[in-house]
């Protein structure tokens, strides 16, 4: 997902597609719902209680929709724009989704106003990301957040049970950003970007929902 946002040269070498592979990328929801049905619905459920009435969401490296889909099922009432690097998934998205406004662009230079949105969410981008990246995703998020609004996390974390543990020694092999975050890098790059990052509840022991805020 990490773009070249600065000539906007959107090159499918800058980022990981959905499910690895494009030609899989239509079946991401089909093949990850073993592992990530009950994280997506805990997100989901987190934005449902959080939004006021007609709050505005943005949806982080929002894939094919598959929170986004949720939302707009759950409160109609509330104004939904998904971000993404990859126009072949925001093709998918806008067929699922019509209601809501789709934007390609990267984590790092996000194509949203300043002050607009009143909840950020991202769930399970985060770990693709380079460091570098990440720290600008953040500092991006902060700028479109509205004063004293959240950005609610959910990606790999530090593991709290023998099963998390396995889960990440196993997905590490696979993406190097999933043992970095494991070993407390959200954290670290939180506190550099001065936002206060709290845990508000973890899945299958590795994954965890984070609440974001600019520290006070």
């Amino acid at each position: 997902m990490s773009g070249n946002s600065a000539t906007g040269d959107f090159r499918d070498t800058d980022f990981l597609p959905a499910a690895g592979l494009h030609f899989l990328t239509p079946a991401y929801e089909l093949l990850a719902w073993p592992m990530l049905a009950g994280v997506w619905r805990g997100v989901v459920d987190d934005v449902c209680q959080r939004a006021g009435q007609a709050a505005s969401i943005v949806d982080l490296g929002c894939g094919p929709g598959t929170v986004l889909r949720r939302l707009a099922r759950r409160r109609p009432d509330l104004s939904l724009t998904g971000v993404d690097i990859d126009e072949r998934v925001l093709r998918i998205t806008r067929r699922r989704v019509p209601r809501a406004k789709l934007l390609q662009g990267s984590a790092d230079n996000l194509p949203v106003t300043d002050a607009s949105a009143d909840i950020v969410v991202s769930s399970m981008v985060f770990h693709h990301l380079p460091r570098e990246i990440k720290l600008r995703a953040l500092a991006e998020v902060n700028r479109i957040l509205k004063p004293g609004s959240v950005f609610l996390l959910c990606d790999f974390a530090r593991p709290t049970t023998r099963l998390g543990a396995w889960f990440v020694r196993s997905f590490a092999m696979l993406e190097s950003g999933v043992g970095r975050q494991a070993a407390g890098e959200l954290q670290e790059l939180a506190a550099s970007s001065a936002m206060a990052l709290t845990p508000l509840w973890t899945r299958l022991g590795c994954i965890t929902q984070h609440e974001v805020r600019a520290a006070s």
